[in-house]
Parts: C-alpha cells; sequence; structure tokens
C-alpha cells in the first residue's frame, strides 16, 4: 500500500491491541479502513489517529451492541463509513439473512437516531469520507 500509495481495508476480529502495535510501528501513508470495526471508544481514537476510519455495519442495529453504539456516538463525523460486510452481519430487522447493500439504510437510520441527525446527513458525510479515502488519492 505504502509503495503505490493506496489505503488498505483490515478487518481485525479480537486483536485490536495487536493491530494497533503493527499500524504504529508500520505506519501506513494512506491510512485506509478498519471493516467491520467491533473495538472500544478507545481504540477508536487511536484507529482515527493512524489515518483511519471505521467501518460501522449492520452491527450497530443489534440490541447488544452497546460497545459500538458509544463509539459511533463518540467519533468525529469525519471518521466512520458504511459498510455491509455482504452476505455476514445483517442488520435488524434481516439479522439471519443474507446481507445486501439495499439494507444500508437500516444501518444509516441507526446512525442518525444515535448521533441525533438526520440519515441525509449521515449519507452525506459517510460518502465524504469514503471518497476522501478511496478517490482522493487518485489525485495525488
Amino acid at each position: 500500500a505504502n509503495k503505490h500509495n493506496l489505503p488498505i481495508s483490515i478487518h481485525c476480529r479480537e486483536a485490536i491491541e495487536d493491530t494497533l502495535e503493527i499500524l504504529k510501528k508500520y505506519p501506513v501513508k494512506r491510512g485506509g479502513i478498519m471493516h467491520c470495526y467491533a473495538g472500544s471508544s478507545e481504540s477508536a481514537k487511536e484507529f482515527i489517529k493512524l489515518g483511519f476510519h471505521l467501518g460501522i455495519g449492520g452491527v450497530v442495529t443489534f440490541k447488544n451492541s452497546q460497545k459500538l453504539k458509544e463509539v459511533v456516538m463518540q467519533i468525529p463525523s469525519s471518521s466512520y463509513v458504511l459498510e455491509t460486510d455482504s452476505p455476514y452481519l445483517t442488520p435488524e430487522p434481516f439479522r439471519g439473512k443474507a446481507n445486501h447493500s439495499k439494507y444500508l439504510c437500516y444501518v444509516c437510520d441507526k446512525i442518525a437516531e444515535l448521533r441525533n441527525v438526520s440519515a441525509e446527513k449521515v449519507i452525506q458525510e459517510t460518502t465524504e469520507n469514503f471518497e476522501r479515502v478511496f478517490l482522493k488519492w487518485r489525485k495525488l
């Protein structure tokens, strides 16, 4: 990624501290996305400092996802994107079925509710964030 000036996507499962340690030791110039983010607010802030955005998907709609809901309420609006993780982690009310991008509206609505903003605002912010991560590099 550094050689070609590209962002990266990392799916970290049960290895938040190890992932942070590696990224601090080997920084990624263009940052990227922490796919299916499931860590704490404290770790979220560390990833953001390292230039990463947090991928927020269907898990935020689950009843038992209080930690992720707290992250969503605390991070800056410039630091997250919407994602599906298709075919997994389908949002409520479709949990247990195959995930599709058409269900992103449920993720968006939950984030809007948690952040006390409109869904349109979440769409605008996350679109800008996506473009900053994945399209801006083309202009460099």
